[in-house]
């Protein structure tokens, strides 16, 4: 059974997962209006990806006898002025998000739930990978600076990482 304090923070971060697959969706969004389709593929992806670390979470708290308590998310940031930018905002998302994962470990050691901290184990994981290829992206990036054919040459790229 989940101790009250641990299944809070899981709906936090069930909620949070959410709020990303959201967020990954609008920038999805920013990418299709730029005719930049490899890298909105690789956001709708993500988007996806992030609801499925969701349900795990979901799958958990049912799993040990807990409940699920759906938040509302709100609105993604819109307006994103170039590729950088949004994947900087990427970058941020998976850092609060990897922060937050590491508090809820903390919290379930602290409250002796070693079964929801062998499912973090996944996430921590997952965290590293998803933290890299926001710093792979943004030095790709920076790299190409204002060279819109190696820009469409990242495009490509990305397309290819989405499936």
């Amino acid at each position: 059974m989940l101790k009250p304090e641990i299944e809070a923070a899981l709906n936090s971060q069930l909620n949070m997962e959410q709020t990303a697959a959201h967020e990954y969706l609008a920038m999805a969004a920013f990418f299709e209006q730029q005719s930049l389709g490899g890298f909105a593929g690789f956001m709708r992806a993500q988007s996806t990806e992030e609801t499925e670390h969701a349900m795990r979470i979901f799958k958990h708290l049912f799993a040990r006898g807990g409940s699920v308590s759906i938040g509302a998310i709100a609105a993604p940031r819109g307006g994103y002025d170039s590729a950088m930018g949004v994947f900087e905002a990427a970058r941020d998302r998976e850092q609060a998000n990897t922060a937050s994962i590491h508090e809820l470990y903390r919290l379930a050691g602290a409250a002796d739930d070693p079964a929801t901290q062998i499912m973090l184990h996944w996430f921590i994981e997952e965290q590293v990978e998803e933290e890299q290829w926001c710093a792979e992206a943004l030095s790709l990036l920076e790299m190409v600076g204002d060279n819109r054919s190696a820009l469409l040459m990242l495009d490509k790229r990305y397309g290819m990482k989405a499936g």
